[in-house]
């Protein structure tokens, strides 16, 4: 054993957990002075002890040594059949080993995501979200969002760039929202809809609408509008060609 190495680790990672030579030794169940000695590199712990100590130090025994521990290896690495780049996107799929399922075959199950809940407008934490399935989230989604099911959640601060099922946010959407399903939204919407179904938001939509159906807003719509229903809201500011009936209220 290398006596010069292991006396520094030894010292410096008992201080580290805050132990006295004392209270470790109580720990090893050895006497003092042999902490002392180990410490002073006048002799090395025996080696059925090293693994006890790796694990009051929780470090490998190669790091008592002074070894570097290895680096570890991102499971996904692995993942060779992710067709994805590695582009600072928060993906959630589901696979079966390295393959990716269909999402056909998923798509009724639901994957749930807790963010941050520091992840606000104050500490500016964004970032894109992409899930191959349903994302339903009781707090903000801070960036931009694809979703291959449904989306549930309290507010989205970034463009729904597609979302194969409905979206119900009970907050503001600050962006675009595109979804296949219905799209309703409790507060306003900041940018562009394209939807296949209808649209019902609270209070505005600051932007063009495509829809296949009915849309309802509580306030205004700033925004040309193509709409396959009928229209009911308090103001428009755009051009309008809607298969049913325009309601002022």
């Amino acid at each position: 054993m290398d006596n010069l190495k292991i006396k520094d680790t030894i010292c410096f990672y008992r201080k580290k957990q805050g132990l006295t030579q004392e209270e470790l030794a109580v720990k090893l169940g050895v006497t003092n002075q042999s902490v002392s000695k180990w410490e002073s590199a006048q002799c090395c712990p025996d080696i059925s002890l090293l693994p006890k100590l790796a694990d009051i130090f929780g470090i490998s025994i190669d790091e008592l040594f002074g070894k570097e521990p290895k680096p570890t290896t991102n499971n996904y690495d692995l993942c060779t059949e992710f067709p994805w780049p590695d582009d600072n996107t928060l993906r959630v799929v589901f696979a079966k080993g390295r393959k990716i399922l269909d999402k056909s075959d998923n798509i009724n199950e639901c994957i749930s995501i807790r963010f941050p809940h520091n992840c606000n407008e104050t500490t500016r934490q964004y970032f894109k979200v992409e899930v191959f399935g349903n994302v339903c989230c009781d707090s903000s989604i801070n960036g931009d969002v694809i979703s291959h099911g449904k989306i549930e959640c309290n507010q989205i601060n970034g463009d729904v760039k597609k979302c194969e099922g409905d979206i119900e946010c009970q907050g503001d959407i600050n962006g675009s929202a595109n979804a296949n399903g219905s799209i309703s939204c409790g507060k306003s919407i900041s940018g562009g809809v394209q939807c296949g179904n209808s649209v019902a938001c609270g209070q505005s939509i600051n932007g063009a609408i495509n829809c296949g159906n009915n849309v309802g807003c509580g306030v205004s719509i700033k925004g040309d509008i193509n709409c396959g229903g009928n229209i009911e809201c308090k103001k428009i500011e755009g051009d309008v060609e809607c298969q049913g009936n325009i309601i002022y209220k």
